[in-house]
């Protein structure tokens, strides 16, 4: 009895270690799990640093290389509406009405997320100089920027040139190349849809001379 006694405590206490073991064990990945990547200990701590490290390069390297690839949707048609103001001098006493309408209907395509392109094709209506009724109708090609301000919110910028035909019922009519430049906010309502709003400037040839146009606009633009 007393020799299996004594050959029984040796098996005892090996399990009593082993099982001593195993609960250290999964004690220590416990902590590791929820320990923050910077702990004591020179080991651990540049590891973890390192690691921490290379994740917040790459993931800014990859937003900013994210913010100049192309879009996935890089056509968009859309729609102007807004007010034409005329800069010509008027003569005192004379009838003149600076303001006016302005509709545009534009479609273009981009080079990355950052630059594009756009043609329009433009109306101006309701204006009057002197007497004379004004009306303007021409096509206009931009090249497009964009400066992100918010996740949702840019700025844009377009200069390009225009060829436009106006006419004065009394003076008669013109065309000609012009040159085209303004700037504008634009909010992405959804991947496919982004309104806008925008101030232009356009260098028109009249009958007259040459004058400038400013238009403030309020746009839709639909990504395809």
């Amino acid at each position: 009895m007393n020799t299996l006694q004594r050959s029984g405590k040796p098996k005892a206490k090996a399990w009593l270690l082993a099982t001593l073991c195993v609960c250290s064990q999964i004690s220590h990945a416990a902590d590791v799990d929820n320990v923050p990547p910077v702990s004591d200990g020179p080991f651990v701590s540049n590891v973890a640093g390192t690691a921490s490290g290379n994740v917040i390069e790459q993931s800014a390297d990859d937003s900013v290389v994210d913010s100049w690839k192309p879009r996935v949707n890089k056509h968009h048609v859309g729609l102007s509406i807004g007010k034409a103001r005329f800069n010509m001098p008027c003569i005192e006493g004379m009838v003149c009405r600076r303001n006016g309408r302005a509709i545009t209907l534009h479609a273009g395509g981009d080079f990355s997320k950052r630059l594009g392109f756009e043609l329009a094709y433009m109306r101006m209506s309701n204006l009057a100089h002197q007497g004379n009724a004004i009306r303007v109708r021409g096509v206009n090609l931009n090249l497009l920027g964009e400066l992100p301000l918010a996740s949702r919110l840019t700025l844009s910028g377009r200069l390009g040139t225009n060829y436009a035909w106006t006419r004065m019922d009394i003076a008669g009519k013109a065309h000609g190349f012009g040159l085209s430049y303004g700037v504008g906010l634009n909010w992405d309502i959804s991947d496919r849809w982004s309104a806008a709003t925008d101030l232009n400037r356009h260098d028109f040839k009249f009958v007259t001379g040459r004058d400038s146009v400013d238009t403030a606009t309020l746009s839709l633009r639909y990504r395809y």
